[in-house]
């Protein structure tokens, strides 16, 4: 993490607070991947590595009845998980890690990845190319990521980087070892509401750099990279 980085994490834990899920995921599309995912076998552990507040991973531990781990580098991130768990009665089965996933080793029979494969690189092969290794044969990824929803202009493109499109990504899938069994992206809906959510916890800091931060943000967002900066979701297994 950079100096610069360190000066706006008050602002991007502040935006963390006001969203149940730090993606563009609305409640239908956890919910149907919730049920899309099915545990091998009731022993079956789950690995959620970028987990954050590690709402996913404890929702699908608490829907099939089995344990798991999450991984997270920020501490403020692990620590509202820990509690998380403890208030849905989860904390003896799903443990929480501050550590680098990147150095985590132990495969899992169901491992989630959301939002947090620039981890291992500035594009998904690497990422993939690791998860890989961590899911185990009969096994199933849940793997989201930023794509292209139509072509970039100059500044978001300098913004975002190289980003694929959703069939550039299935491919990368692929190319890395995994079948695709479900491939979609998030609608407009999720990313406005997603968008709106995070300004909204900017927004309650109440101080003049959190009001200009979010708004920055706001401006990006309707101005540049909407409808074009799009996020997908896709469920794999080892091929």
């Amino acid at each position: 993490m950079t100096a610069a980085d360190d000066d706006l994490r008050p602002y991007f834990d502040a935006a963390a607070t006001g969203l149940t899920f730090n993606s563009p995921l609305g409640e239908a599309r956890a919910t149907a991947l919730l049920d899309r995912i099915q545990p091998p076998a009731a022993s079956s552990r789950v690995l959620d590595l970028g987990c954050g507040s590690g709402e996913l991973l404890l929702r699908l531990c608490a829907q099939h009845g089995i344990a798991g781990d999450g991984v997270d580098n920020h501490a403020a991130d692990a620590d509202a998980a820990r509690r998380r768990a403890a208030e849905l009665g989860l904390a003896d089965r799903v443990a929480f890690h501050t550590a680098d996933a990147t150095t985590w080793d132990r495969p899992a029979d169901i491992v989630l990845n959301v939002g947090a494969g620039h981890i291992w690189g500035d594009s998904p092969a690497p990422a993939l190319a690791a998860l890989h290794r961590l899911t185990n044969p009969s096994g199933t990824l849940l793997f989201a990521d930023s794509i292209y929803d139509t072509e970039p202009d100059a500044t978001v493109r300098e913004a975002f980087g190289d980003l694929p499109d959703l069939a550039g990504l299935a491919r990368t899938a692929t190319d890395a070892g995994f079948r695709v069994l479900h491939a979609a992206a998030s609608t407009q809906g999720e990313w406005d509401d997603f968008e709106s959510d995070w300004r909204a916890g900017v927004e309650r800091l109440a101080t003049p750099g959190a009001r200009a931060f979010a708004d920055r943000r706001r401006e990006e967002y309707l101005d540049g990279y909407r409808g074009v900066v799009g996020f997908a979701w896709l469920i794999l297994t080892p091929a």
